[in-house]
């Protein structure tokens, strides 16, 4: 029986707290969770705790506290028959025979400042273990490698590093529905972000193939069956969110509709690179009554509260100056998984810390 004694610990400001006894190795125990690859879809390996309830420790301290998951609460997988996004979408327009030309007088009127909610985009209420079996090996560690880190307060977030946070987290944080008859604009923002998403509605289609490339946000077309909206998402650049990271390969369908005071929708989700089948979730965003003017969205810029990007600095000369490969305060803005390498050098500075206490060279309370 492993027994770990309830601490508490702040160092270079990282709140960790270690649980209270446990019967076996978990993500708050572990010493290696590379060699516990056997429990990664064991509930009891997270103790039941949903992929929210985990990311959302930090915030309340209360790490390795049991959590509320219940194992096929929700199922991550899609509903559809359909193998690619572009099949799917395809399927779609010709059951709207083409799809509803609007006019200005038509156009459903969406207007007013949503909030966005999901039941399934990062696992619902699901046990975190509930998502690994919908991962390819690769994603699997990474994804669990992520919920240890999460566990013990070591956090990677975009907006810190000022990263975008890429397109999953402009589906999550949409606000506002512009809507004409040949495009569809969605917009959110707030610290340190903005979004914005043009979805062409007017048979232009997608770029011809020697001018696509990964972006952001992709690049989104659709069409109108009614009143709903159906959008069609290729190009999006590969990034974290979601059930866990994505790739370049993800395409997406989206659905929406306005239904009394929200716009409700779907999305399915396939990248064959880090999905062993498409993931699906419900989209809810609710109508903000309250107007007040000063909860409008603002135009933000992460520097306005994060300071320059640290890759620039000041130097000895009182020149602004460059740090290059070998600094220790060096990163590389092109990492194209930068979450990654945060984390591998988090494990290691944790490991570290884990054997000075366990020396006697640290923190003097018992480990």
């Amino acid at each position: 029986m492993i027994r770990v004694v309830t601490r508490s610990v702040v160092t270079a400001g990282i709140c960790i707290l270690l649980a209270a006894p446990v019967t076996a190795q978990d993500i708050f125990t572990t010493e290696d969770f590379r060699a516990d690859r056997e429990h990664w879809t064991d509930p009891a390996y997270y103790r039941y705790n949903t992929v929210y309830e985990i990311r959302d420790m930090d915030r309340d301290a209360d790490f390795g506290e049991p959590g509320t998951g219940q194992v096929g609460a929700a199922d991550l997988g899609s509903p559809y028959p359909y193998t690619s996004a572009w099949e799917h979408y395809q399927a779609w327009l010709a059951e709207a025979g083409g799809g509803t030309r609007h006019s200005r007088e038509s156009i459903p009127d969406w207007s007013g400042r949503y909030g966005g909610g999901w039941d399934r985009l990062d696992g619902g209420p699901n046990p975190a273990s509930s998502v690994v079996p919908m991962l390819r090996p690769r994603y699997q560690e990474a994804f669990v490698q992520d919920m240890v880190a999460l566990g013990t307060g070591r956090t990677w977030g975009a907006n810190a590093f000022c990263f975008p946070g890429g397109f999953m987290t402009a589906i999550r944080d949409a606000e506002e529905f512009i809507v004409t008859p040949d495009r569809v604009w969605i917009l959110g923002a707030g610290n340190n972000r903005n979004y914005i998403r043009w979805i062409y509605t007017d048979d232009s289609g997608h770029s011809q193939e020697d001018f696509q490339y990964p972006k952001w946000h992709g690049e989104s077309i659709g069409f109108w069956e009614g009143d709903t909206l159906v959008v069609h998402t290729n190009q999006v650049r590969g990034w974290k969110g979601g059930l866990t990271e994505f790739s370049d390969a993800l395409e997406t369908v989206e659905r929406y509709r306005h239904v009394g005071d929200a716009i409700e929708g779907e999305i399915t989700l396939y990248d064959p690179a880090v999905l062993v089948r498409p993931a699906w979730s419900r989209l809810s965003y609710r109508l903000d009554s309250d107007a007040r003017p000063e909860l409008r969205p603002l135009y933000n810029s992460c520097t306005d509260s994060n300071g320059p990007a640290p890759k620039i600095h000041m130097d000895e000369r009182g020149i602004l100056n460059e740090r290059l490969p070998g600094d220790p305060l060096y990163w590389d803005a092109t990492d194209p998984r930068p979450w990654a390498t945060w984390l591998n050098e988090s494990d290691e500075r944790y490991r570290r810390y884990r054997q000075s206490m366990d020396s006697g060279d640290g923190d003097s309370r018992d480990n």
